[in-house]
This record gives structure tokens, sequence and C-alpha cells, in this order.
């Protein structure tokens, strides 16, 4: 596609009130994005609002070619639906975007030849669900997975982290604009820049468009278009990872889901999901056996058995004392008959070997 026919396209998107659906409505009637972006009348058009009709008549017709320069200058590639480098599987959702904006070092063309998953879940998460989300995107991930969230608190940003420590590759999806202004929560900010090193951020929207609560169903639908499948590993009754849950089925992907506590308020979707179908997954090869049997995660990446030389014989009391359930001090002097002090000190250095974790009032959890 030409640069002035992608530019009028941006343009037009750029204008106030005028979405996807809009857009594709001005194409259709005028032929093309450039022809509706030069017209100067005729937008007596049925499914066009009279704010948009206003925005098309008051519009500076220079703003095109400096919202292009603007797009080259944040490095933001524009992908047309009918660009050889736009997702084959974001394609074939029904409602897929017109435009994808896209920055970053992946390689778009690569996308269609490699396995995707989805693993999305709920802002509040348990130690339990952080370390799940942490251990299956390290895991798949490094058997070759690419690995997409929404950059949101919670399960999405350990799901980002995960694939970023195993040196894997991550795409976000945005409910909003791409540049670095836009990222929402700010402190998330360092993170997306870590993505763009080998991922990218991806948004229907373009730059400067402002996160409100109604953009977030529409980002969750291209979450779910992206991705072979779609796994949910803590998600309340009603949350935003049971919707892109439900456009994975609907869009005919696979579906999995992490059981948890039956006491716990955000298993309470995943148990309704496992009820309605969804595949139990208590380890990376449930996932590899229907999306990508050929693939193997590490052999080793999930085996409480893992030779570790460097550990002392205390260091080894103490992490074999540990699993992935939080315990506390007491328990844990009950079980290693250590000193408090020793204890303390040799859980220090097992944190700072990244071997064990403090979840929170003295709690600790083994991170291997």
């Amino acid at each position: 596609m030409d640069e002035k026919e992608l530019s009028s396209l941006h343009a037009l998107r750029s204008l106030p009130h005028v979405g996807d659906k809009t857009l594709r409505i001005l194409v259709a009637h005028f032929g093309s994005g450039q022809a509706a972006w030069e017209a100067t009348g005729g937008f007596v058009i049925t499914g066009i609002t009279k704010t948009v009709v206003e925005a098309l008549l008051t519009k500076q017709f220079g703003a095109r070619e400096l919202l292009w320069l603007e797009l080259q200058k944040e490095e933001i590639t524009v992908l047309h639906a009918d660009d050889h480098l736009y997702p084959a599987l974001l394609r074939q959702i029904p409602d897929h975007p017109l435009l994808l904006y896209v920055r970053g070092q992946f390689d778009w063309s690569t996308f269609n030849h490699r396995p995707t998953l989805a693993i999305v879940g709920s802002r509040k998460f348990t130690s339990y669900g952080e370390q799940v989300a942490e251990r299956l995107s390290y895991d798949l991930s490094r058997a070759g997975f690419v690995i997409i969230s929404g950059l949101a608190f919670g399960i999405d940003k350990k799901a980002h982290t995960g694939t970023l420590e195993a040196g894997g590759t991550t795409l976000a999806v945005l409910g909003g604009g791409i540049t670095d202004g836009d990222i929402a929560p700010r402190s998330h900010l360092t993170l997306a820049e870590k993505i763009l090193q080998t991922g990218a951020l991806i948004s229907e929207y373009p730059p400067h468009t402002e996160i409100h609560p109604g953009n977030f169903p529409m980002r969750n639908r291209i979450i779910a278009g992206l991705s072979q499948g779609v796994l949910v590993i803590e998600a309340a009754e009603k949350s935003g990872s049971l919707i892109t849950a439900t456009l994975a089925l609907d869009y005919n992907r696979e579906v999995f889901a992490i059981p948890g506590s039956i006491f716990s308020p955000v298993s309470t979707g995943t148990h309704a999901l496992i009820k309605r179908g969804a595949k139990l997954v208590t380890h990376a090869h449930d996932i590899l056996e229907e999306l990508s049997p050929h693939l193997q995660p590490p052999s080793l990446a999930n085996n409480q058995d893992i030779s570790l030389p460097d550990l002392n014989e205390t260091e080894t009391l103490v992490l074999k004392a540990l699993s992935h359930e939080p315990i506390d001090m007491h328990a844990l002097i009950q079980k290693t008959n250590l000193p408090i002090t020793e204890l303390q000190s040799t859980l220090t250095l097992l944190e700072l070997k990244d071997l064990a974790k403090n979840t929170g009032s003295m709690h600790y959890v083994r991170n291997t």
C-alpha cells in the first residue's frame, strides 16, 4: 500500500470520534482513505455521526503529513489489514482492526511461523499466581513461544517479566497509544522499554489516545486474535481475563486455565472456565501438547531436584524445606532445626541467588 493511502488512513483514524468501524465506513463510501481525507463534502453517510462529520469538515489538510512524520519520529509502523506483515491469526477474526500500530524490534515477517500464547489474569494476584505466571511464561518462551499480554498490573506484568528473564519474546497489546508518553501505568515504562528491545508494543489506537475502560474489551479481542491459545492464571468471577477467554472461544482458539484454591476469589473465574471445557494446566507440557507438540520446554525447568553445586550444606537444607507454597519462619525453624539468625542469613543468600523469595510477612517460597 502506498504511503499516501496509509498516511490518509492514519490521519482519518486520528480525528476525534473516528474509530475502526467509522474508518471502514468512510473507506467503503469514498473508495479509499485518500479520497475520504481529501473530500470536502458528501459526508451524509449512514453510520456516520454529526460529531464525525464536523471533525471531517473542520480538519486541517496539512495535518496528514505532520501526523505521518510523527509516526516516523516515534518509530511506529502502521500495518494495514491487507499488508503481508499483518498477523494472519489476527486477520482471521471478524472484527480485526483495519490498522495496527506497532513499535519495537520484533520481526513481523516471522510472526506467522511462530507459536503464540496469551497469558492473562487478575491484577490482584496471589503469590501462587505470581509464581505460576513467571514459571510458565519462562518455560514456554524458552520452548519457542511468543508470549502476549496486556502490560497491566498483576499477572500481565509477570507474564512479560518471566518471558524477558528467559530471553524470550513478548508482545504487549495496549488500550491506548504506544509512545513513551502514552504508557500506562507509568510505573511500567521501564518494562515497556525492555519489551521493545526484542518484542513490540501493539495497539489499534493512534498515538496520544488516552486509555479509558471502554478500550479494554477492544484491546482484549486483539490479545485473543493474535494468539493460538489463551492461558488464564487467576481471574475473578467477572473480569477482563474472562472476556479475553470468551473471545478466544468465539475465535476458535484454545483456552487453558490454572486451577487454584476453592476458597480464593481469584480462582472462581478459572474454575468456571474449567467447568466449561477449558483445559486444566499444571505444567507447560499441557499447553505444548495442544498447540505445538513438537516443541519441548527445558527438561529441568520444573524439576525440584535440579543440581545446585554452588550451594553449601545449610543453603541446600533450607532450599529443600521451601516449596511453591508460602511458609513462615516458625515452620522453617521446625523443618530445618536452624537458629533463627542462621536461617535468616541463609534465606537472604538464597534470595540473592534468586532461589527463594520473600512474599511478605516473613513468608518464603522456592523460586526454582
